[in-house]
């Protein structure tokens, strides 16, 4: 699991992205305010890969500052989820692009799933 910090006010842009061959993946993001940590404010997630490659999310400015813990896992043969290889891909100030891959496959790449966030100030 990864986490990466949003400042009140601001807007994020999430686009996740798949290899066109990758297969099913899950990912999610779950948005907690500095203000009550232990319950989330938010939370997103969704399939990708296995012919769906890419989805857009837009989330909200929050009043306080907020922190987001970021998960991917792929579907393992027994039906299970095990989660993945994390990369950091950038870091800038305004922008965080993770990949994720399946090490288990021997076509696996850094970014199998690429989840890129956009921070917009206010």
């Amino acid at each position: 699991m990864h986490s990466l910090d949003m400042p009140a006010g601001w807007t994020v842009r999430l686009t996740a992205t798949a290899r066109a061959a990758v297969d099913r993946h899950r990912w999610d993001v779950l948005v907690y305010g500095r203000d009550a940590p232990a319950t989330p404010r938010l939370a997103y997630g969704s399939h990708i890969g296995d012919g769906d490659c890419e989805q857009r999310i837009d989330i909200p400015a929050q009043e306080v500052d907020c922190r987001f813990e970021v998960r991917v896992r792929h579907a393992a043969v027994d039906g299970t989820w095990e989660d993945d290889w994390l990369t950091i891909v950038d870091d800038v100030p305004d922008r965080l692009d993770l990949g994720f891959s399946d090490r288990s496959q021997a076509v696996a790449h850094d970014n199998d799933v690429l989840l890129s966030f956009v921070l917009t100030s206010p």
